[in-house]
């Protein structure tokens, strides 16, 4: 016969294993077993910045450094808001801007991390790569940024992506642009599978024009997954269908992709399969439908240039394109010239040191005419529309048309605002200012970053004006003839090795921004477009000078912990059982003491 004290002692262990699972478990800051994309709030925090702390040999960061081109990986360990992974790979990355950076002064350089890359059964959270971006040619800090957002906000699979402060063996890099690598992770997280084909175009075949029936002729396609069944993919009947017009429906997500070039437009994005350079996108494949995926952004906002250049000065003094330097390693003097006529002025560091970084063609054409007028009827430069099938054979479809100039509509008159722009601008400046100022390797100066944030000359100013030009143009009261020639200089900003960086303002103070800003009137940084992002787990940063407490978004509760708590399926189920235990114990107990025992 059960006695009694039994059956309380039982019910007694069954409640506090239910607390424990419960209540304790998850705020004791113990992983449990496996939230599969909890990298997304642990590692993505649009509300902190994240810190990355690199421990690597120094005889290798050094070799690293001084071979940046070579791309070459090498081991280190990866600390993350306090989470430590050992033995991953790491190495440089980028294209011109590697270049770039690599004929300068400067060691800013791009990093990659690879978490599996020596066990392909580690990860940060469930992210296998990551990628930490140096800013290159954008003084704003901000392109990149705002341009995943409004991807975001037109409902396409983006990259996750959050400020992130970066030292190595204790020594401070500065602040770079965390983002998400576009990898099996992604697609699994995005797209529900990852067994399909993705690419990632750059060379021949990335035009995406139509060569022949055999794979092999496209070789600068780039496949990136499921390589060895590479003879099932739809990629070359896709080929046939946009340039030779066939049932385009049948292989794009046509949707999707519409809304992809109107962001793309909107954002006057030129380093792009739009410009002349005909790269920097991704596709993937799955069940023989192709999607496109955004990526590399530093150059949006017109960036890049108009006319198949990048970064060139603008305004009514600004030289002849055909003028400009035609290689990245003739003499910066030029380049130091062009500066001054835009009205840049030289770049000098506050301890009248040489330039450490690049001159920002950005923050002087920012609100060049060819930018702000950029065609939307033929939206590409340096080429043709013809040159471009996929899009050539979306806009040459009238029922298509109307719905990417109905998307462009809306980004001019919802997202790309001067209010929607300058609310982000504002929430990003008072996040990451301070970080821009104690930042040791920075390309420009924290007076041009603020010059982002409003005035005649930032971010929000841009968008003013560059939605005004979408509505007149697809109204049909403004007409613009698309810049369709290619002129032949890339025209990136070069290093200037002998310039100076103007130093602040002696009354700057970066908590004196406008009294009328009110946080929570701020668009949603979310990935579902429905409300603030929620915090991280993990410890906050601290400022970089070692004062003052954490720097978190204005209106969190200082006191109070902002943590995402990740629990998994196994965790809830648990719970689950413990609770219907602990009913049915207390079901016992009722008729066992009616029965009088």
């Amino acid at each position: 016969m059960i006695k009694t004290r039994i059956v309380y002692l039982c019910m007694a262990v069954l409640l506090l294993l239910f607390v424990v699972i419960y209540a304790v478990l998850p705020n004791a800051g113990i992983e449990t077993k496996n939230s599969e994309f909890s990298y997304e709030d642990m590692v993505f925090n649009s509300n902190k910045v994240t810190t990355v702390d690199i421990e690597i040999a120094k005889e290798d960061w050094t070799d690293m450094l001084e071979n940046a081109a070579d791309e070459e990986l090498k081991q280190a360990d990866i600390t993350v808001n306090g989470k430590k992974i050992e033995n991953v790979a790491i190495r440089t990355k980028g294209n011109l801007s590697l270049r770039s950076v690599v004929n300068s002064d400067s060691d800013r350089y791009s990093l990659k991390i690879d978490f599996d890359y020596y066990d392909d059964t580690q990860s940060l959270y469930g992210l296998k790569k990551l990628n930490l971006n140096n800013n290159y040619s954008d003084a704003t800090l901000m392109r990149e940024y705002i341009s995943y957002e409004m991807m975001e906000q037109m409902g396409l699979p983006t990259p996750a992506h959050s400020y992130m402060y970066v030292t190595v063996n204790g020594e401070e890099r500065g602040l770079f642009l965390g983002v998400e690598a576009v990898d099996e992770t992604f697609l699994a997280n995005n797209y529900g599978s990852n067994d399909g084909f993705l690419f990632k175009p750059d060379g021949t075949g990335s035009d995406l024009k139509y060569i022949s029936d055999d794979i092999a002729d496209y070789t600068g396609i780039g496949l990136k997954t499921n390589e060895g069944h590479m003879d099932q993919s739809k990629l070359v009947e896709m080929l046939n269908a946009i340039n030779n017009g066939g049932d385009i429906k049948k292989y794009l997500d046509v949707d999707e992709m519409l809304r992809y070039f109107a962001v793309n437009t909107a954002l006057v994005n030129l380093d792009s399969y739009q410009g002349n350079m005909k790269h920097n996108y991704y596709l993937y494949e799955q069940n023989g439908v192709f999607s496109i995926i955004p990526w590399d952004y530093n150059m949006s906002f017109g960036g890049f240039g108009v006319g198949g250049g990048g970064g060139r000065m603008g305004g009514e003094n600004s030289q002849n394109p055909a003028d400009a330097p035609t290689t990245l390693e003739e003499p910066v003097a030029q380049n130091n010239e062009q500066l001054n006529q835009a009205g840049g002025g030289r770049l000098q560091q506050p301890d009248g040191g040489l330039n450490r970084g690049m001159e920002m063609g950005m923050s002087s054409n920012l609100l060049a005419e060819s930018a702000i007028n950029f065609s939307v009827k033929t939206p590409v430069s340096g080429t043709t529309l013809e040159e471009r099938p996929l899009l050539n054979a979306l806009l040459t479809n009238e029922e298509y048309r109307a719905k990417y100039e109905g998307y462009l509509e809306e980004l001019a008159t919802t997202y790309l605002t001067e209010d929607y722009v300058q609310a982000i601008t504002k929430n990003l400046a008072l996040l990451i200012t301070t970080y821009v100022e104690a930042d040791p390797t920075k390309f420009s100066t924290t007076e041009q970053f603020l010059e982002a944030v409003e005035g005649e000359n930032s971010l929000p100013e841009f968008a003013k004006q560059r939605s005004q030009s979408i509505l007149k143009q697809l109204s049909g009261e403004l007409v613009v003839e698309a810049s369709t020639t290619s002129q032949g200089n890339m025209g990136v900003p070069t290093p200037n090795e002998n310039g100076e960086m103007n130093s602040m303002p002696e009354n700057f103070d970066p908590s004196q921004l406008p009294e009328d800003f009110d946080p929570s009137q701020s668009p949603p940084f979310n990935r579902e477009g429905n409300g603030p992002r929620e915090g991280q787990n993990g410890e906050s940063m601290q400022r970089p000078d070692g004062s003052g407490g954490p720097i978190s978004m204005p209106g969190e509760n200082d006191g109070a912990s902002n943590q995402a708590t990740v629990i998994d399926k196994n965790t809830v189920f648990t719970a689950a059982a413990c609770l219907v235990l602990l009913l049915l114990a207390l079901l016992f107990v009722v008729k066992f003491k009616r029965r009088g025992r």
